[in-house]
């Protein structure tokens, strides 16, 4: 019941809506107002004989399953008003949140594949990176090698040695990469177009896969030495 000023009119409030959310175009922040009171609030244009004309509506169904049936009703409608003809086009457009649903699903779906394959090349080059470096460290640490196995240590426990410091290597690299992944949902988060989650289960998807990025590119390393 309480009153407030929309430009040079006073309206009076009649209810609150409650709040819903959206990615695009909150409806948190828009206000409802009949369609007569708009059209002597607001300029609109007008056709030849004065009469005046909208531009534009908005439709809300109570249900998925009912919006196909009122997209063919409301181009029926409009087609009829118009006195369009069959064969004649519509000279209007209807958009649908199914439509805008499948655009939005098929451009996640290429971003995915593109993420995805970013993803795969980067731990392609890791990985290699990683075995680099431990047949560098075996060239290196040869001597000590030798004398291992001269203090008796088997060929298994050469190789379960070196394999054991590429696993270390690549799951700190991965704790590395989580912390630093969440600190860029924090600050994405901070500018209130997209909320990013990290979840318990990302955080031990992105470990286990850094493990076994090691424990694949660190087996040939580490068979090496024991030879």
């Amino acid at each position: 019941g309480q009153q407030m000023r929309m430009g040079n009119n006073i309206v009076r409030v009649v209810g609150v809506l409650e709040s819903k959310g959206a990615m695009m175009g909150s409806p948190d922040d828009a206000i409802l107002i009949p369609l007569t009171a708009m059209q002597q609030m607001v300029a609109q244009p007008r056709t030849s004989q004065g009469e005046r004309v909208v531009s534009s509506i908005a439709l809300t169904v109570s249900g998925e399953e009912q919006a196909s049936y009122v997209v063919d009703e409301t181009t029926a409608l409009l087609r009829s008003r118009h006195q369009l003809g069959p064969g004649i086009d519509d000279d209007f457009s209807i958009t649908s949140m199914e439509e805008i649903a499948s655009t939005l699903s098929e451009a996640i779906g290429t971003m995915t594949l593109l993420l995805g394959a970013i993803a795969a090349i980067s731990l392609l080059v890791g990985g290699i990176g990683v075995m680099n470096i431990m047949l560098v460290s075996v060239l290196e640490r040869t001597r000590e090698i030798g004398i291992r196995k001269a203090l008796g240590a088997r060929e298994r426990d050469i190789w379960g040695q070196f394999l054991i410091e590429a696993v270390f290597l690549t799951f700190a690299g991965g704790i590395i990469g989580v912390i630093l992944g969440w600190v860029a949902a924090l600050a994405v988060n901070t500018t209130g177009l997209v909320t990013t989650v990290v979840t318990a289960d990302i955080v031990i998807l992105a470990v286990s896969v850094s493990v076994g990025i090691g424990l694949f590119f660190g087996f040939y390393p580490a068979w090496n030495a024991s030879r």
